[in-house]
């Protein structure tokens, strides 16, 4: 990945690239848009050189969205999609299909991550960060996602539960706070992405994805 200090190569920003590079609903939805494992690299490192270049950084609202629009954009003008696909919608590109009893195991392994969370709560919900005036609707909010993230792995489909339109309904109060900095929003929106995904290392086992 180029360093680019005089526009988006802060290693904040290239830090968030390398996390959405390695999320694994991304990787499965540019697997969807190019239909080749080979090409989903090729396909991310394109993405990140476009973004790391870009000026302004900072503005980008929402980088998960973001990164998936340009990733869209990409397949299409370099891989050459069918053309009756609808680019808008990375899921309405048919994924190769996946052997029965893999799609038994990766079910009963949602099934075994949902109860988990479940059967943790307790302890979880005490380890999510108490980040606004009303710690408790921050946790509510963090563990709901993090449940909706695992429900919708179920069936493969790749969640907008962490999305930042996800959170503002969830907590308007404080994801769009009247009078907050547009950074401060930022930041709380990263923050949140970042509580769901400990709240999920803590559920799922790194052993359980391979």
């Amino acid at each position: 990945m180029e360093n680019t200090s005089s526009s988006g190569g802060s290693s904040d920003f290239q830090q968030e690239l390398l996390a959405l590079r390695k999320d694994p609903q991304v990787k499965r939805s540019a697997w969807r848009l190019v239909g080749d494992l080979r090409l989903v690299e090729d396909l991310h490192q394109t993405v990140c050189l476009r973004l790391t270049v870009r000026k302004h950084p900072e503005q980008i609202e929402d980088i998960r969205r973001y990164y998936l629009r340009v990733m869209r954009n990409e397949a299409s003008g370099l891989y050459a999609l069918r053309s009756e696909t609808p680019f808008e919608d990375p899921d309405s590109v048919p994924a190769p299909a996946q052997p029965v009893e893999d799609q038994v195991c990766d079910s009963m392994r949602g099934h075994i991550w949902l109860q988990r969370l479940a059967a943790r709560r307790e302890t979880l919900w005490a380890g999510i960060p108490a980040r606004s005036e009303d710690p408790r609707r921050y946790r509510a909010v963090i563990y709901r996602s993090a449940g909706q993230v695992l429900f919708d792995g179920l069936n493969g489909d790749a969640s907008d539960a962490d999305s930042n339109d996800a959170f503002r309904t969830a907590y308007p109060e404080y994801f769009t706070q009247p009078g907050a900095a547009v950074n401060t929003c930022h930041q709380r929106f990263r923050r949140a992405r970042e509580d769901v995904k400990a709240l999920l290392r803590a559920v799922v086992d790194r052993d359980e994805l391979t």
